[in-house]
């Protein structure tokens, strides 16, 4: 369920726990208070993993303290970005009420700073309780009755936000019939710029693995063919890689929060787009690893 932050006052955040402007169907992307914000900048971050305690650590990592970086990351950038996207696992573990109170505030300098947020949900994120958390700031109904789907305008593309959360604290993820054919007909109304599609599990792509996307193929069969989307970026592996299928570039974000192997970077990245592509700079919260300040250049496919 991608959910839409806009800059507010330190007042009215601390007020609410979340603010969103959930229904929206496009979200413009170009809101954050600094008018010379570059609509092809973004910051990308996923797999937050926050407790309500904030003291909490995982794998001796503490995932308050790693998202604490990040935001500070983002706001020490030169440049601000036109928006930040949180893609998906925001909460530990079971999605607690307690958890998105914490989540959220430490997300506040960042709305504090006029940078718009846009968050979906992953397998430990509970959308009952995050769509409660955020009732008051829910105008509109959601376009869809089973999930909650978005476009981002930026720039040189669309962002296609989807909701893969299935069942909480379950690793698999699925999109069903309903969203997908919103997703196909979405991508056919918008071909006039590159589509970039987000979505919270990976594509599984090996046979027999199970705690992917179930639905991976009939994502496929929507993307491949429409050569206008060029990349399919996602998290919930922890695991910070660049790959392709058959022209499409497959970006799988790192964690915030925690590593699932040690020698896994765990971090966000700064994201420029370009008419032709995108670069992508990994902050890893090691300045001290390989990756850290790598910066990677993605060439859109052209059929």
């Amino acid at each position: 369920m991608p959910l839409h932050i806009s800059p507010i006052s330190r007042r009215e955040f601390l007020r609410r726990s979340l603010v969103a402007g959930a229904g929206l169907l496009t979200i413009p992307a170009l809101r954050a208070a600094d008018s010379k914000a570059d609509p092809n900048h973004w910051a990308l971050l996923s797999d937050t993993h926050v407790a309500a305690d904030a003291t909490l650590a995982r794998f001796d990592v503490n995932m308050a303290d790693h998202l604490r970086n990040a935001v500070a990351g983002v706001r020490a950038l030169s440049s601000p970005p036109a928006g930040v996207i949180v893609n998906g696992d925001c909460a530990f573990n079971h999605g607690l009420a307690e958890d998105y109170a914490t989540f959220t505030g430490l997300l506040h300098p960042l709305s504090e700073a006029g940078l718009p947020l846009h968050l979906s949900l992953g397998n430990h994120d509970d959308r009952e309780v995050f769509w409660n958390a955020i009732k008051d700031a829910r105008q509109t109904p959601p376009p869809l009755a089973s999930r909650q789907v978005s476009i981002v305008e930026a720039g040189h593309a669309n962002w296609f936000m989807l909701d893969s959360l299935d069942v909480t604290n379950k690793t698999p993820g699925v999109l069903g019939d309903e969203q997908r054919a919103w997703l196909s007909k979405a991508l056919d109304a918008r071909t006039d710029k590159p589509a970039l599609v987000v979505v919270h599990h990976d594509p599984m792509l090996i046979e027999g693995k199970k705690t992917g996307l179930l639905d991976t193929a009939e994502l496929l069969a929507i993307l491949k063919p429409r050569s206008h989307v060029k990349a399919l970026i996602f998290g919930h592996t922890h695991t910070w890689r660049l790959t392709d299928h058959d022209g499409l570039h497959l970006v799988n974000l790192p964690a915030v929060g925690y590593p699932f192997k040690k020698e896994e970077v765990t971090g966000w990245v700064d994201c420029q787009l370009r008419a032709d592509g995108m670069s992508l700079e990994m902050h890893a919260h090691d300045t001290t690893h390989p990756e850290h300040g790598k910066v990677s250049q993605l060439t859109w496919r052209t059929a």
